[in-house]
């Protein structure tokens, strides 16, 4: 197995800085596969809420408005390690550009049937299913893409802006979904989501071609997939952070979905909006915070300590509501926010870092399961949401989270309290 690259040097004298953290947006190629991510998202999460509202229209039934929003995440969980071998087989950009395109048809053609009364419960199960098969393509590939667009130097910047265009569309598009939908019509809000993935199709045009690094070497599509598994859990550091991102994932980031039950009984219900849009904000708070620290020596024990942050965070939510209700709770989110959000950013930029060429699509497909992870995990969280109260089972989370992000990180020791070589700054004479 070849030798698997080794971080970027670290200029000697630099400090963090927002200034150089936007210095990835002088790269022509980041620009336009930023406002592509930027569109794909928003329209995202605006036909989120539009299949949400659909489904409880046509069915006034919680149980099927959770098996509609399950559809996405399902064929992500069975078809993201495939999807990965496809995505080093073939050229990133074309994959997103076809999948960007069945997606805008889909949005067109489901506006249609809502238009003309045909949409249906298994239609919208079907249009679900689909756009996350779709995903599960997609997904991978825009991220492996970053590894080509940017230089290795720039990847953690890069990879912060385009997790504030994600946490933006958080905040953003779920109230322009709400909009539309009051003031024009539901197939209206899905009329924009195709033209927002309409408009991700022409900025991925602006692309310029990117490499399959298979070549002319062909083995079966089985193969690559356990050659991408083996390639991951054999290599001590990867799988210490696949596993991370994963424990992260199963026992923080559910606490998403339980929030709209959690408001009510906390006695504000109407304040659902608010929370959501609160862990948002401490999202994009935590995305530039890393993006500033772009060329930080010692990245590994920085999300160690942020990820321990994450876990106080979610304790101090059931805590905090607790002791001080609503503004407790709010306070707990902006923090969960931040450093979740902080921590998934800093583990993706490792992944790619550590990730050799030919494995990234595969590596960050399996990092992409982490994507069904939550709304699959949610199931069982609320059954013990329950059991034995939101509050409690925050606390037990938080508790649980730390401890394991503390044991993943000391079992690789050499990697978590590894400090990136100095280089000297960039006018320093040779």
């Amino acid at each position: 197995m070849a030798h698997v690259e080794r971080p970027p040097r670290v200029r000697s004298g630099e400090r963090p800085s927002l200034r150089k953290a936007f210095g990835a947006f002088r790269n022509v190629h980041f620009r336009w596969l930023w406002a592509s991510t930027l569109a794909s998202f928003s329209g995202m999460q605006m036909q989120l809420i539009g299949r949400g509202v659909l489904a409880w229209e046509l069915s006034e039934s919680y149980a099927v408005v959770g098996i509609v929003e399950a559809a996405f995440a399902l064929p992500m969980a069975i078809f993201s390690l495939p999807g990965g071998a496809a995505v080093d087989r073939v050229e990133k950009r074309r994959i997103v550009v076809a999948s960007q395109g069945v997606m805008c048809a889909l949005a067109l053609v489901t506006a249609l049937l809502i238009q003309t009364d045909l949409i249906t419960i298994a239609l919208l199960f079907a249009v679900g299913v689909i756009q996350g098969f779709l995903f599960t393509f997609n997904g991978p590939a825009r991220m492996a893409l970053l590894t080509e667009v940017v230089p290795e130097r720039e990847l953690t910047a890069a990879i912060s802006l385009q997790n504030i265009a994600m946490n933006g569309t958080r905040i953003v598009a779920p109230a322009a979904a709400g909009g539309l939908i009051a003031l024009v019509s539901i197939e209206g809000a899905y009329y924009a989501t195709a033209v927002l993935y309409l408009f991700t199709v022409f900025s991925m045009a602006k692309l310029p071609p990117t490499r399959s690094h298979l070549g002319q070497v062909r083995t079966t599509l089985q193969r690559e997939m356990g050659d991408g598994l083996r390639y991951v859990f054999s290599n001590h550091t990867l799988r210490s952070l696949m596993l991370s991102g994963f424990a992260l994932t199963f026992f923080i980031m559910p606490y998403n979905l339980m929030l709209p039950g959690f408001a009510d009984r906390l006695g504000h219900a109407e304040l659902y909006g608010l929370m959501v849009g609160v862990s948002g904000v401490g999202g994009l708070l935590g995305s530039l915070g890393i993006a500033s620290l772009t060329d930080h020596p010692r990245k590994p024990l920085l999300q160690l300590f942020i990820g321990v942050a994450a876990g106080i965070g979610l304790l101090g939510l059931g805590l905090l509501s607790q002791i001080f209700g609503i503004a407790g709770a709010l306070i707990a989110l902006a923090i969960l926010g931040g450093t979740a959000t902080a921590y998934m950013t800093l583990n993706q930029t490792m992944l790619m870092s550590e990730s050799e060429g030919p494995y990234r699509g595969r590596v960050m497909s399996i990092f992409m399961l982490t994507f069904s992870a939550m709304p699959l995990m949610s199931l069982p969280m609320g059954v013990l949401a329950d059991t034995v109260g939101a509050q409690t089972l925050f606390i037990v989370q938080g508790l649980l989270v730390t401890v394991v992000l503390v044991v993943l990180g000391f079992s690789n020791r050499g990697h978590t309290f590894a400090s990136a070589p100095i280089a000297p700054p960039e006018n320093a004479e040779a």
